[in-house]
């Protein structure tokens, strides 16, 4: 799934794409894709793309104040911009037809599904985003912020950082990132936290994300991005490879269809995790 790098590379490459630019029309081409009726979808034909914008994990193309297109890419989703002659693919779930004669295509590999596109006059009306937390590069996500943020709350450390309704952007790749960065466990409950420690995570959290997001934009120049290339990360799906901190091989935690990945002598003191109890974010 895209996180808060991916989308903002991915926002800075489709401003300067199609700011400005007429839609001819905007088209379903799953069922079920479209999850809004009011506005109808025929309200896109003929308006402009007056910006792009990012709110946690999702896009936002705002055609005029009462106008948006709210589109969560989940966990396969991506976006391709090609000519409008090109074969639309089955893996095609939504087109964006502009005029000039190129699309902006939603594009879903694989057998599930799940790409959410949400037409409304306001981007609050999206329940994910009335109930979003700061971003987490704000400055509202402060040490202060944290410290409060986690006093008495008896919640794993990745579950915490991954609620978007706490901080906005961070997912399980991240905040694997994050909890080794400030080397601290995953499953730590969020209240035993040191005041030294939620500094440590504050700095992680923003050293994280940031170098990513310059990683990406250098790999991806200015192209417009159609993968999730984390290569570069420091543990994320490194599993069995040597911690780069201190030689320990990376270990992982199983649940579900989701991972998380840790040094146990970084982050557990020697100790290795076991799978108890569900608590990674879905």
């Amino acid at each position: 799934m895209p996180e808060l790098p991916e989308l903002v590379v991915l926002r800075d490459a489709l401003e300067e794409r199609i700011v400005d630019r007429r839609l001819v029309e905007g088209r379903p081409t799953r069922p079920g894709i479209v999850k809004t009726t009011d506005p109808p979808i025929d309200a896109l034909a003929g308006e402009r793309v007056a910006a792009v914008g990012r709110r946690g994990k999702h896009l936002i193309l705002t055609c005029r104040d009462a106008l948006h297109v709210v589109v969560h890419l989940m966990v396969a989703g991506r976006l391709v911009l090609c000519r409008s002659e090109t074969r639309i693919t089955k893996a095609t779930g939504f087109v964006f037809r502009f005029d000039g004669g190129d699309d902006l295509r939603l594009i879903e590999n694989g057998h599930v599904k799940r790409a959410k596109i949400h037409l409304v006059a306001d981007p609050l009306d999206v329940d994910w985003i009335a109930e979003a937390g700061p971003e987490a590069l704000s400055a509202e996500v402060s040490t202060d912020f944290l410290s409060e943020s986690l006093a008495g709350r008896r919640q794993q450390l990745k579950k915490v950082l991954t609620d978007q309704r706490t901080i906005a952007g961070i997912g399980t790749a991240y905040a694997d990132e994050i909890c080794f960065a400030a080397k601290l466990s995953p499953i730590r409950y969020v209240s035993t936290l040191t005041e030294d420690e939620v500094g440590r995570l504050h700095r992680a959290i923003g050293d994280v994300l940031s170098k990513a997001i310059a990683e990406l934009r250098a790999r991806s120049g200015r192209a417009l991005p159609v993968a999730h290339d984390r290569g570069f990360l420091r543990i994320y799906k490194k599993t069995g490879q040597p911690c780069p901190d201190c030689g320990t091989r990376i270990a992982e935690i199983r649940y579900a269809q989701t991972r998380t990945y840790y040094c146990p002598q970084c982050q557990s003191g020697g100790a290795t995790l076991r799978d108890r109890r569900a608590w990674l974010t879905r």
